[in-house]
């Protein structure tokens, strides 16, 4: 997206003079982005067998839920008050990956606790 944007600019009905420095800053700003998106560590998700709670990087999480959008699967969880996602494309989860997955977290999310309703 960040090398059309320039030529999106271009073509665009922004006035002549503002093209030049706006294709530039688009550009700056999307190799930053990309840059910061390189750096960022990997994350290692661990989702116990038993009762214990699912982990991100050796932090316990709550509510852990996954999602499946299309060829997208999003894990999402509940980490120190905020809620936080991770995408997994088709390209970056085998098959297999992604089977084991969706069985580790519904697994992981049948309740352990009693059932609320009277006997």
């Amino acid at each position: 997206m960040t090398a059309l944007a320039p030529w999106a600019l271009c073509n665009s009905a922004l006035p002549a003079p503002w093209r030049a420095p706006a294709g530039v800053l688009v550009v700056a700003c999307g190799a930053w982005q990309a840059w910061r998106y390189w750096r960022m560590p990997a994350e290692q998700l661990l989702i116990p067998a038993g009762p214990a709670p699912a982990q991100v990087d050796q932090l316990p999480v709550e509510d852990l839920q996954l999602a499946d959008r299309g060829v997208l699967l999003e894990v999402a969880w509940r980490q120190g008050g905020r809620r936080r996602r991770r995408l997994f494309w088709p390209d970056t989860l085998p098959p297999a990956q992604r089977r084991e997955l969706r069985l580790a977290v519904r697994a992981h999310c049948i309740s352990r606790s009693r059932p609320a309703v009277a006997p």
